[in-house]
């Protein structure tokens, strides 16, 4: 088999091609700027072979998915932003929705066996216990162009009979070195021995998945061939303070700071009903792992 990552070097892009190259399988990671390469991103995918492109290029897509004769795509690349994709949307709405029609179509013209496309749980907007037919609700630019890039890839597969997987995933955490979420962002403030922040009275509520368990699911998805969408989340579903206060378990000497939260334009709060991972890695569990790994790689982002 041969893998075709696009967004390989991002969060769950480099954990997906590090496990699939320990499998043995071969990987062909897309990659679009010039990243920096990190000791983590030089170790996960030091073994795959490298083509730099953007995914909004049909030729070039083209040229790599008959050249290396892939029979699985794997579709990861976005702006995934929250924040940027507010400031930007003329470009967030060009990479997520015209770079998936872009996949999608060089996977139908050269019959690639199975593909998956991310999408997440922003789809659903503000709600709490979403179901796969729940209302789609958009409440910013980058919700709005996962919803476009999840109803083309459902179009896709209804008009020409493809084989696609489309994955709403709720909060991803994990080793995710310059990401500016409250996860690796209370974790790196806590390791420097700084005090993590908390946003009073910012009681919103996020539903979190170890990326690990992600990962492990997506493989597994893919070799039993599953098609249509599935969602993955967990039980942990958390406010912002309870999140820094489990991570400040491990960290017992350091108190957090409040301050008065900023003006947020993100969702306020929201959760699904998974269909996978069947079982979850605990909370706490997680986290402990994603400290360790920090602290392993502590010269990548410190």
């Amino acid at each position: 088999m041969t893998v075709l990552v696009t967004g390989a070097t991002g969060f769950i892009g480099s954990h997906l091609v590090r496990e699939y190259l320990k499998l043995g399988e071969k990987v062909v990671a897309v990659v679009h700027d010039t990243p920096v390469w990190t000791k983590w991103l030089t170790e996960a995918l030091h073994e795959a072979v490298l083509v730099q492109g953007d995914v909004r290029d049909y030729y070039f897509l083209m040229r790599v998915i008959n050249q290396y004769s892939v029979d699985t795509v794997i579709h990861l690349a976005a702006q995934s932003i929250v924040k940027r994709a507010y400031k930007d949307p003329i470009n967030t709405y060009d990479i997520n929705v015209m770079g998936t029609v872009k996949v999608l179509e060089a996977c139908r013209q050269l019959g690639v066996k199975k593909i998956l496309v991310q999408s997440t749980d922003k789809v659903y907007g503000n709600q709490m216990g979403v179901m796969k037919n729940s209302r789609l609700l958009p409440t910013e630019p980058y919700g709005t162009s996962k919803i476009c890039a999840d109803v083309i890839a459902q179009s896709y597969a209804k008009t020409y009979g493809m084989h696609i997987l489309i994955v709403r995933c709720c909060n991803v955490y994990g080793y995710d070195p310059f990401n500016s979420r409250i996860i690796p962002n209370t974790i790196k403030a806590c390791i420097r021995g700084e005090s993590p922040i908390i946003y009073k009275g910012h009681k919103g509520l996020r539903q979190y998945v170890y990326v690990q368990d992600v990962v492990d699911t997506v493989i597994s998805l893919l070799k039993l061939e599953k098609e249509g969408i599935v969602h993955i989340g967990t039980p942990d579903i958390f406010d912002q303070e309870t999140v820094v206060k489990k991570i400040l378990k491990f960290f017992p000497d350091i108190k957090p700071k409040y301050v008065e939260p900023p003006e947020l334009k993100e969702i306020q709060s929201q959760s699904l009903v998974p269909d996978y991972p069947e079982t979850s890695t605990p909370f706490e569990e997680g986290i402990r792992e994603t400290i360790l790994t920090f602290k392993k790689y502590r010269e990548d982002w410190d």
